[in-house]
Parts: C-alpha cells; structure tokens; sequence
C-alpha cells in the first residue's frame, strides 16, 4: 500500500513539473519586444509587408487599411518612410522596459547615408505574442 502512495505521489509530482514547464515556455510570449521591433523594421526594409502588418495591433492594421491610411498610402508608405525607402542599414536596441504584459522599446534606426534616428515604440502582449501598438 505505501508503495502505491509513494508512485503516486511521484506521479503527481512529475505531472506537476511539466505542467508548469508548459506554462513558462510554451505560454509565454513568443519573443521579446526588442526582437519585434528588429524584425518589423527588417520586413518593411525587405519590403515584405505582410511580415511588418503581421507584428500590429490588429486596430492598428484597420486603421492602416480603411480610411485614412488607406488614403496615406497605408503601412507601404509608413515603412517606406521610416526604412528611407529600404536604405535602413541597422536597428539597434537602447532599452527594454517590460512590465507585464505592456513594453516600451527605445532603438537606434542606422540609415545608408550616414543618419541615424533615436525612436521610442510601445508594444502589447496580443494573443500571446508580442504586437506594435501605436
């Protein structure tokens, strides 16, 4: 009988360790605010857009793609104007600020033609995943 307790207590036990596993990894945001903001400005300089809107609030893809920003040119033109039409040589991070599930990312954006530009940008946690929240 206490051999039957004692498997069950290690069973248990074990059951337990993988579920909290599961839940510190595999729940977890996919990446880190940083990485999204390199990524997202890696797309609009490649010119892979759909990569760059995938990394948005999903309000902020609708108002990109009705009204206003439709009429602007939409992310095209936003990416196209931050990337200095695809001449964004470097991203680089100056700080991460994570507090729950709300982030603030200040970078560096290094250009071709020498400039660089200090950018500050807020991003969510959405689905699990962090997004780009204008």
């Amino acid at each position: 009988m206490n051999d039957k307790i004692s498997l069950f207590a290690i069973s248990l036990l074990m059951l337990v360790t993988v579920l909290a596993f599961a839940i510190l990894t595999g729940f977890a945001p996919y990446g880190s605010p940083a990485q999204v903001i390199k990524t997202f400005y890696s797309a609009c300089n490649s010119g892979n857009y759909s990569v760059a809107e995938g990394l948005l609030v999903p309000e902020a893809n609708r108002a990109l793609n009705r009204h206003i920003g439709a009429v602007g040119g939409g992310l095209r033109e936003i990416c196209d104007e931050e990337t200095k039409h695809r001449h964004l040589q470097k991203v680089e991070i100056l700080h991460q600020e994570v507090r729950g599930d709300i982030a603030q990312v200040r970078y560096m954006l290094y250009y071709a033609d020498g400039s660089a530009i200090e950018d500050s940008q807020g991003l969510v946690v959405k689905h699990w995943t962090w997004k780009i929240s204008p």
